[in-house]
């Protein structure tokens, strides 16, 4: 066999080896991928599900003992309701019997199955079942007030899954056979320029032999470092393109997530400030007032929280407002009066001259406006009394003035970006991440309205805000 044979053969080879190992492992990473994805899909529905049988049953049922009942009237409409939540057919036993099905019930045929068996044992379980079609077998035990144990089983349909997997070997052996037309005409090209040097020196040595003593090889060989650097580029600009995507949407969720964290820290100091009072004072008024902040801010938190939730499963990590006709005066009291335990510690005090003015706006977001107004007067400039003015003529007017030391001209225009915190090294100790004013320029950008500071060092600082 020829040197270009050899040449071609190996490469042949290589390819070969390579498609049939990359393939097979590629292919069982990418289903036990998919199979983990829906492990983990079944898992949190199982989860949910079994949370809203106990309280359907527990709502539907005047007590304990009425459980069973409602639960052999309303099997079937439950399965039917979790069939169309989780997109697969749903049953639910209680022991061997099988009370709700959401699918057709022809196949049962009174065995159970083996993972339902181990849901008996108060375990979650499952199984793939293997053949043509695959199905995937999940159940989780539904234990209602402690005393009726039922099993919840979920019959996922993997034909999807099956689906990707054939596709996938479908484009593995479509690649091969492009990869081997390609990697013949490339080896047959290559091999050509390897043998041609050695065929051009034979020649010479084959006339140098017979007399021609001027005979000479030249050869003058190229290699594709040129081609495989431009490929190389057109990859790395890709990879880079993709990393820098990636980035973004990683600080827009990071962001996202900061400003949360510095929303709920609020709310959670108003509640153990107040939680504090309730110690130290026996005024049976200053204790019904602590209870209602109490209250109030833990009903706003758990709103923040919903609302993260929610974006949180939809992705989408900007927030939308909720506008409606507010009293602009009752939402800068109610913040002025959650903000009064961390005012009184710090020896700060708010004077209120507030018009009765009505605005559509959103009430919790507007309130976190003036919250955080507030805390940043409190923390940063040591001002003793902070004075919020109200006024409407064409537009509506806030004004939030303190009188402590005030910010250099210099550092007024970076004070609405994220993170960014006047004289960083003097400010370390106070508590904070420099997000306040940047969430309040987002929430005031997003009612249509404006911001401006003005400041003096050693003055004070205005923040003025105009709602049109």
């Amino acid at each position: 066999m020829k040197l270009k044979h050899k040449i071609i053969a190996l490469n042949m080879g290589a390819l070969f080896f390579m498609l049939i190992i990359l393939g097979t492992i590629i292919t069982a990473i990418t289903d036990n991928y998919n199979l983990s994805t829906t492990l983990k899909y079944l898992e949190n529905q199982g989860n949910y599900s079994a949370i809203y049988i106990e309280q359907y049953a527990l709502s539907k049922a005047p007590n304990d003992f009425e459980v069973p009942s409602v639960m052999d009237a309303s099997a079937n409409y439950l399965a039917a309701v979790l069939n169309d939540l989780v997109k697969c057919r749903v049953q639910i036993y209680y022991g061997t019997e099988l009370l709700g099905d959401s699918g057709e019930s022809t196949d049962f045929n009174g065995e159970i199955r083996q993972e339902i068996q181990e849901t008996f044992k108060m375990k979650k379980a499952y199984f793939v079942a293997a053949g043509k079609n695959r199905t995937f077998y999940y159940a989780v035990p539904v234990s209602i007030s402690s005393r009726y144990t039922y099993s919840l089983g979920f019959i996922y349909d993997l034909s999807e899954v099956d689906n990707m997997k054939s596709n996938t070997v479908r484009m593995f052996i479509f690649t091969g056979v492009f990869l081997s037309v390609f990697m013949m005409l490339g080896s047959t090209i290559i091999s050509n320029r390897i043998t041609q040097p050695i065929k051009m020196l034979n020649e010479a040595t084959r006339q140098f032999s017979e007399g021609n003593f001027e005979s000479r090889a030249c050869t003058a060989t190229r290699d594709e470092v040129g081609e495989l650097s431009v490929t190389f580029n057109s990859m790395a600009d890709s990879i880079e393109d993709m990393i820098n995507k990636l980035n973004h949407e990683k600080e827009k969720q990071k962001y996202f997530f900061d400003n949360f964290t510095h929303e709920i820290r609020t709310p959670l100091t108003t509640i153990l400030g107040y939680a504090d009072l309730l110690w130290k004072t026996n005024d049976e008024n200053v204790k019904d007032k602590s209870l209602f902040y109490i209250t109030s801010e833990g009903k706003r938190m758990l709103k923040m929280m919903e609302r993260l939730l929610e974006l949180s499963k939809l992705k989408n990590y900007n927030f939308e407002l909720n506008k409606s006709d507010s009293n602009l005066k009752k939402l800068i009291e109610d913040a002025c009066d959650s903000m009064h335990y961390k005012m009184k510690r710090y020896n700060t005090s708010c004077r209120l001259d507030l018009e009765d003015i009505t605005w559509k706006v959103d009430p919790d977001f507007f309130k976190q406006v003036i919250i955080n107004l507030i805390d940043n007067s409190i923390k940063y400039s040591k001002s003793p009394v902070i004075d919020i003015s109200l006024r409407k003529k064409d537009k509506v007017v806030l004004e939030v003035v303190d009188y402590g030391c005030g910010i250099d001209i210099k550092n007024l225009e970076s004070l609405f970006e994220p993170y960014y915190k006047v004289e960083k090294s003097r400010n370390s100790h106070n508590e904070g991440w420099g997000l306040g004013l940047s969430i309040v320029k987002e929430i005031i950008d997003k009612h249509g309205g404006s911001i401006d500071i003005r400041s003096t060092a050693g003055k004070g600082t205005s923040i003025i805000i105009t709602l049109e």
